[in-house]
């Protein structure tokens, strides 16, 4: 009987403790989590493409442009605290690195057209180290 009312302890602390991770899922990170899903399938399909499902490969491609593009209209959690004289720099820098994956992805999407999975592949990690920048400058760190 100790252990489960330990265990129910422990669970109500970790829905109202702070910096809880069960909040709901601001529409940034509704953007960002669509984009990650289509990302990850694209990555995953790219490891040995199939003529076959380019269809599906361009819907991902479709879901992380679209994605990424009303991504590229929002403000990140972390601007609230960047000081107010440095904002519009933090957000300018924001939006050109989101641009920068739009346009890597436009181009993911012409070479899958076309066939090219070998500059597929190249633009797969090219979007990979934008991600990787981006969060590493624009994501708010998790408590």
């Amino acid at each position: 009987m100790r252990s489960v009312l330990s265990i129910l302890f422990f669970a109500v602390l970790l829905l109202v403790g702070p910096g809880n991770v069960l909040r709901a899922d601001s529409p940034l990170e509704k953007q960002m989590n669509q984009m990650r899903r289509s990302f990850k399938e694209l990555k995953k399909a790219m490891e040995a493409p199939v003529e076959a499902d380019k269809p599906k490969y361009l819907g991902w491609v479709a879901d992380l442009k679209k994605a990424s593009e009303e991504a590229k209209t929002m403000e990140p959690e972390k601007t609230e605290k960047v000081p107010a004289g440095e904002r519009e720099a933090f957000l300018e820098g924001y939006r050109s690195k989101m641009a920068e994956l739009i346009e890597l992805t436009e181009e993911l999407g012409k070479v899958i057209e076309a066939g090219k999975w070998t500059e597929a592949k190249g633009l797969i990690g090219q979007i990979n180290q934008v991600q990787r920048e981006g969060h590493q400058k624009y994501r708010a760190e998790e408590n």
